[in-house]
Parts: structure tokens; C-alpha cells; sequence
């Protein structure tokens, strides 16, 4: 059976799936939910995308499934990592990581071509991007509260994340009030 263990042949759902599961044995399900509850704010694959994920594991030896039959509900299959998944997870983290992808935001791509738009729509949409950010800010307090003081790496993550929200938070509000000041300028000029 091959074994894959170079993050180049590795997706990042399938990296992320194989880090949760060093948590313990989950079904499908339970990686979804502790993704939800945990990492998900950095990575969050669609529910779908995990069920793809965890049998292309299995098959490529990176995990283990057994099917646990369950009384009141269909049978669940549970996933365990196995050491070469281990070590594959291990490779990819060792790696030096790509750099992050600012050159592709759709909002700021609208925002540049603004002016064959409505500054009130624009402003719009700046404000749903700030909605969005300050819910993420109110998950990772959520977060804070129910976190492991010790675990330094998910505390890394999440000072990231609330680094991240808050400037986005700062950026929209000032955008906001100039898209909405240019759009009061607008219908006063054409008084």
C-alpha cells in the first residue's frame, strides 16, 4: 500500500483531518465538529470535503477505520492516524510554508473598481466584511474561554486570529465612513 509523507503530495484538508485526528480516534462527524470548534476559524472545510478526505487516508495508509456498530443509529465508522500519517503530518508542518494569498480578495478587487460602482454599495459589502470579522472575534473569545492555557500552539492561532479580525474590524470601519462620506458628496454634487 503506498504511503504518502511529502507535504506535495498532500492536500491541506487531508494535513488538517490527519492533525485533528492525532486527538484521538473520531468518526467523520466528530472531525467535523472539533474542526468547528477548534482549528476551524484557520481551516474549515465543507462537511462533504471531510467524508472525501477520511477514506483516501485509510487507503493511503496515512489512517485506520473500524465500523462501530451503534444501536440506535446507523453503524459509524471511527479513524484512527496511524505512525506513517504521523510522519506525514510531521514532514508537512517541518516544511517551510507557502506564503499566504493577499493577492486574491475579491472585496478589495471591487473596491479598486469602485468608481463604476455605488460608493453605498461598496459600503455595503465593507460592512459585511466587518460583520464577518467581528463574529470571528466573538468565536475565538468563545475559544479563549474554553482553551487549554497551556497549549501554546492553538494560543498562537488564536492570537493570530484575533490579530487578524481586529484590523479587519479598524480597516472596514474607516472604509465605511469614507465610501459613506463620497457617496453623501455624490448625491450633493448632483443637487
Amino acid at each position: 500500500m503506498p504511503v504518502r509523507t511529502s507535504k506535495a503530495s498532500l492536500t491541506t484538508t487531508e494535513v488538517a483531518v490527519l492533525g485533528v485526528l492525532t486527538w484521538g480516534p473520531m468518526s467523520g462527524y466528530d472531525v467535523k465538529k472539533t474542526v468547528d470548534s477548534t482549528v476551524g476559524y484557520v481551516w474549515g472545510p465543507a462537511k462533504s470535503q471531510i467524508y472525501v478526505v477520511l477514506p483516501r487516508l485509510v487507503e493511503d495508509g496515512l489512517a485506520t477505520s473500524r465500523t462501530v456498530a451503534q444501536s440506535q443509529r446507523p453503524d459509524k465508522t471511527v479513524y484512527r492516524i496511524t505512525a506513517a500519517g504521523r510522519a506525514a503530518l510531521k514532514a508537512w508542518i517541518e516544511e517551510t510554508p507557502p506564503p499566504p494569498d493577499p493577492d486574491r480578495n475579491p472585496l478589495l478587487l471591487k473596491i479598486f473598481f469602485g468608481d463604476v460602482s455605488s460608493p453605498d454599495v461598496l459600503a455595503d459589502q465593507v460592512r459585511e466584511r466587518r460583520r464577518e470579522a467581528e463574529r470571528l472575534r466573538e468565536a475565538l473569545e468563545g475559544f479563549d474561554a474554553e482553551a487549554d492555557p497551556a497549549d501554546l500552539y492553538s494560543a498562537l492561532t488564536r492570537a493570530w486570529g484575533h490579530a487578524y479580525a481586529d484590523a479587519v474590524i479598524r480597516w472596514a470601519r474607516k472604509a465605511e465612513r469614507q465610501l459613506r462620506a463620497a457617496s453623501r458628496q455624490g448625491r450633493a454634487a448632483e443637487m
